[in-house]
């Protein structure tokens, strides 16, 4: 069995087609770019992603159901692309899951105008001792799909990607900038990218086109979870599918439901807070002083509070209310995101 590296993976796109990957590894944020790269080779038109860009979530995945959408041919195209997410296979029964998964796919030659992707968050799948003792699960996947093992980053690798990332929001940043917010906000790529993109609109903000240290410590959050604030304005604004893209990214970074839902409620009630400080006629820089905020955090408040009505601000709340009390009632030592999942869907 051979496992390739992400490099290698970008060099096969053109060749993707007719074959199934699986991709694990610790990064799932360069998972998401090798996913959004082939999307864009084999599904460029937006018009019929419906028929040809597929995703199946784990609880809507039966055996049946894969081989029937590898069954239906592609619109318009070549090439159709089908991503399975949210498999745990160190989970019980997982086995038998890998079993029937690995028989559907090898029917893939007789549809070979698909290409599959089995995408594996981190530590979802034990995979031995890697490269020279691979594990059962591992071996057996990989009769199937080509197994692609994406690495968290070295250092300078890292830097040289956030030195990029700040170019692409139109700021710079030198290597020692670059180094720097690693070490203040931790190594995961998902927290960084947000990260880049807060300091970015605060240099710019403030007139100039460089990232300094300094703003690193005034801005930067250290060694922070991923964002609730994407999530709690998708939630406020009704867009359940980028609430549930900001929960799906939260769930891939295996953050407890419960510092989910902390998260959330915090910044809700700082934007309830805001409301009645806005109405009362106070400015950005007032309602910081008071909530003790920094005034580019407040002024992200503001902007999702125009886009919401207090009824609604009053209601999220309510509904996170009850999320809560299911967290609390749930099984011991489970990882439960229904009850997010639910207030999301609910609203």
């Amino acid at each position: 069995m051979e496992i390739i590296k992400e490099e290698d993976f970008k060099k096969q796109l053109d060749r993707a087609v007719g074959r199934a990957f699986l991709f694990f590894g610790e990064e799932d944020y360069l998972k998401i770019a090798a996913v959004k790269a082939l999307r864009e080779q084999l599904c460029p038109d937006e018009s019929m992603a419906f028929f040809n860009d597929i995703t199946i979530d784990y609880t809507d995945y039966t055996p049946d159901k894969l081989l029937d959408t590898m069954a239906a041919p592609p619109m318009m195209t070549e090439a159709k692309l089908i991503v399975l997410r949210g498999f745990d296979f160190t989970a019980t029964r997982a086995a038998e899951t890998a079993e029937a998964l690995v028989e559907v796919l090898s029917h893939l030659q007789e549809y070979d105008y698909n290409c599959v992707i089995i995408y594996v968050a981190a530590e979802m799948l034990d995979t031995g001792y890697l490269p020279k003792r691979p594990s059962a699960m591992l071996k057996r996947l990989g009769e199937a799909a080509t197994p692609v093992q994406f690495n968290a980053p070295t250092d300078a690798r890292l830097a040289r990607w956030v030195g990029k990332h700040f170019a692409y929001y139109g700021v710079t940043a030198t290597p020692p900038v670059c180094g720097e917010l690693i070490s203040y906000a931790g190594r995961t790529m998902f927290v960084l990218a947000n990260e880049i993109q807060k300091l970015a609109a605060w240099v710019k903000e403030n007139g100039r086109s460089e990232v300094t240290a300094q703003d690193i410590r005034h801005v930067s959050v250290p060694a922070s979870l991923p964002d609730a604030f994407a999530l709690s304005n998708a939630i406020l604004a009704g867009d359940g599918k980028a609430a549930l893209a900001a929960l799906a990214v939260m769930k891939f970074e295996r953050v407890e439901p419960n510092i989910i839902l902390g998260e959330i409620s915090s910044l809700l009630f700082d934007m309830q807070a805001a409301r009645v400080l806005f109405a009362a006629g106070k400015n950005i820089k007032e309602v910081a002083g008071v909530l003790g905020k920094h005034e580019f955090k407040v002024g992200k408040i503001a902007a999702a509070l125009s886009h919401t009505t207090p009824q609604r601000l009053a209601r999220v709340i309510e509904r996170c209310a009850e999320a809560d009390f299911a967290l609390k009632n749930a099984v011991s030592g489970s990882r439960d995101y229904a009850p997010i999942e639910k207030l999301i869907c609910s609203l």
